[in-house]
């Protein structure tokens, strides 16, 4: 972990309340029954003021919000929190990650005029009208359109992200140039790594039916999890170096619960749904290496930003003196899925680490 002085970015989970049910998202199972373990929360704007001191606003170069389960514009003090960090620090950047369908007009475009000059509202956006619906569940994709024009038209600078599937891959060129009409500054396309076994990922109702499938691009490269490979999870691991991205970014995470980690995929491991799948026993090994971890730095209120502040948390000789443990000797499965580089490169490894198998 990095020390208080060295902090530059924090990303933010300011709410785990989301009105879509996107399929692979661990809000829910499979678009249909809703993550038992999430408790529905929201950081208040004093919690935000409390936490991001404007000694801590000051050194910053930037947050960002997003988070593992909620949608950040859900949360009912989002631009007030924008409009304090870009009072107390004019030069600071700041991202909101969205699926963008919520809100009126009217706060759209208020939240351009609160927003600081180095700022990005990227757009969830995964296909067209006809096929955005299919993962982006619950949304409305002329909403979503409506609300990122109306923000770009009063300032606002946005991005259209787009997640490559095979029912919307034939639309990407189509959305690009929407984009571009739109006055998006940037579209990005991406792949999911979050299947898992056969390349097809069923869609439920809240009754546990199957609707539909989700499938994989026909030009994606990933290869996808069989059961060897998930049974060579802990060689994977054993043969894996860390190298952190959120220590040479200066950074760190903070969830929903105002619980401060290193980052979004170790805070995700006590709220992911743990299905009787090809995954559980990794999962299950994935949850006692994060019980461990709490543990060792002395219990979760060590890491409450209520109950102390950023540089105490910080400043914490466990929270530096640990990582020689996790990232060393015993090795977290979280961090050798999201930042290991293999010593011994071999197939088997590189696939395992690129579907998302083990946090995904």
């Amino acid at each position: 972990m990095i020390k208080f002085k060295q902090l530059k970015q924090i990303h933010l989970e300011i709410t785990n309340r989301c009105q879509a049910s996107c399929p692979m998202c661990n809000r829910n199972f499979h678009g249909g029954m809703s993550n038992p373990l999430i408790k529905s929360t929201d950081w208040t704007l004093d919690d935000f003021k409390n936490i991001l001191t404007p000694s801590v606003l000051a050194q910053l170069e930037g947050f960002y919000f997003c988070g593992n389960f909620g949608d950040p514009i859900i949360n009912n003090d989002l631009a007030k929190m924008c409009e304090y960090a870009s009072l107390e620090n004019p030069n600071i950047s700041i991202n909101i990650h969205t699926n963008g369908s919520a809100r009126s007009i009217q706060w759209w475009e208020n939240l351009a005029k609160v927003l600081p000059k180095r700022h990005r509202v990227i757009f969830a956006l995964d296909g067209l009208l006809d096929t955005h619906k299919l993962y982006r569940i619950g949304t409305d994709f002329n909403k979503i359109l409506n609300n990122a024009r109306a923000f770009i038209n009063a300032g606002g600078k946005a991005e259209w992200c787009f997640i490559k599937f095979k029912h919307n891959e034939h639309q990407v060129s189509m959305a690009e140039s929407l984009a571009k009409e739109y006055g998006f500054k940037s579209f990005t396309v991406k792949n999911s790594s979050r299947f898992i076994g056969e390349p097809k990922y069923p869609v439920y109702d809240e009754t546990g039916a199957t609707t539909y499938y989700i499938e994989p691009p026909t030009d994606n490269k990933m290869s996808f999890i069989n059961h060897d490979i998930i049974n060579n999870y802990k060689s994977i691991v054993e043969n894996s170096d860390i190298d952190c991205y959120v220590l040479k970014a200066k950074q760190i995470y903070i969830d929903f619960n105002r619980h401060v980690y290193p980052c979004c995929y170790l805070a995700s491991v006590p709220y992911t749904f743990i299905d009787k799948d090809e995954t559980q026993e990794v999962r299950l090994d994935i949850n006692r290496q994060h019980d461990e971890y709490i543990a060792d730095l002395g219990g979760i209120d060590k890491i409450d930003a209520t109950l102390n502040t950023l540089e105490n948390i910080l400043a914490q000789d466990k929270m530096h003196t640990v990582w020689n443990k996790y990232w060393g000797t015993q090795k977290m499965i979280t961090c050798a899925r999201s930042c290991g580089k293999i010593k011994e490169i071999s197939r088997p490894y590189e696939q395992i680490i690129a579907s998302g198998v083990i946090n995904g």
